[in-house]
């Protein structure tokens, strides 16, 4: 016991202390390993909460402005309130702000978190104020739901269908470039820092949700191998990834520079796609449903009872051996 009290987090990171902490919580919904926590009310309706905390230290490139950090603060923790197929309806937003801070900067914060709650259509309700020794941002969003409509992690089945809404690779790019300072084509330097300085929430697909037959969804922002591994892992099935959402320029890039596009695809995070499941009879429609709704869905593959894990099968990719690694706090990142 004393040799478990002797432990410091960074000695087991974030997923372990994440299980440590589960014991203590009580049961909703959702359950503890999804991207919301869902409460019946009494009046019958569910209703859905998230909690993100932004750190300046952690979540925030030396290329964004103060703007884009409060953007970004609220697109986190509105993206897993849609990918529970729910409309976010309020923020609540507590702020530490170190006392030598400009005021000017902390008010752009501000105005940047009440900017992308106005293009969330979401109303920005106040929270609080403290002093820190780093920028803190801790948004709480929340939203009603029915029960029935309610889309959790959980629910997918031998043969059911993976799709994302939309391509990766371009975030990883834009780490590589800032952190790295990885020489590219100003066209890809626009994009990939697009990418990593204003992510958006993809709240315009749910109507999608609310038309479809959607099984389960995960919010992507903790990377792309980490958020299919969840999906694995909650639903005691594989996953056969037959085609890999790579973006075509990204993947053209990897391959002129030798880099393993795998890695672009699956280690980026902070995409803040929706990776979703339907079955396979309801395939057509929701494909036809999206295009209806003008918007782009991809194929990924499908669940497996034959392996575990995430498999790639794609054959344009069969030289690359998959990266088993996802960004994790308390632990350092290659």
């Amino acid at each position: 016991m004393s040799f478990e009290f002797n432990k410091r987090i960074k000695d087991i990171g974030e997923r372990v202390f994440l299980a440590k902490i589960a014991s203590l919580i009580d049961d909703d919904i959702l359950g503890f390993d999804d991207d919301a926590s869902a409460f019946l009310l009494p009046s019958g309706e569910i209703l859905v909460l998230n909690v993100d905390m932004l750190v300046k230290k952690t979540d925030v490139l030396p290329s964004m402005s103060p703007a884009q950090i409060g953007n970004k603060a609220v697109t986190m923790s509105v993206s897993d309130i849609v990918a529970k197929g729910v409309k976010p309806l309020g923020c609540l937003v507590s702020v530490g702000f170190p006392s030598n801070m400009g005021v000017q900067e902390a008010m752009a914060i501000l105005e940047g978190v009440k900017e992308q709650c106005t293009t969330y259509n979401v109303s920005f309700l106040g929270g609080d104020l403290n002093e820190s020794c780093d920028v803190i941002i801790d948004v709480v969003t929340f939203g009603l739901s029915k029960k029935e409509s309610l889309v959790s992690r959980k629910g997918a089945k031998n043969g059911d269908l993976v799709y994302s809404t939309g391509l990766f690779g371009w975030t990883s790019l834009g780490f590589k470039i800032q952190l790295e300072d990885l020489s590219v084509s100003p066209s890809l330097a626009e994009k990939s820092n697009k990418s990593v300085n204003q992510p958006e929430a993809k709240i315009s697909y749910l109507p999608l949700f609310s038309s479809s037959p959607i099984i389960a969804c995960i919010d992507s922002s903790d990377g792309l191998f980490v958020s299919l591994s969840t999906l694995s892992t909650l639903n005691n099935l594989g996953i056969k990834v037959n085609h890999v959402p790579i973006d075509s320029e990204v993947a053209a890039f990897a391959e002129k520079r030798g880099l393993n596009p795998l890695k672009l695809a699956f280690q980026g995070g902070e995409e803040f796609e929706l990776l979703f499941v339907v079955s396979l009879k309801h395939k057509t429609y929701v494909e036809k449903k999206a295009k209806d709704l003008g918007l782009d869905i991809y194929y990924l593959g499908s669940f497996t009872e034959e392996q575990k894990g995430v498999i790639i099968l794609d054959p344009l990719f069969s030289d690359y051996v998959l990266p088993e690694k996802g960004f994790e706090h308390f632990t350092e990142s290659d």
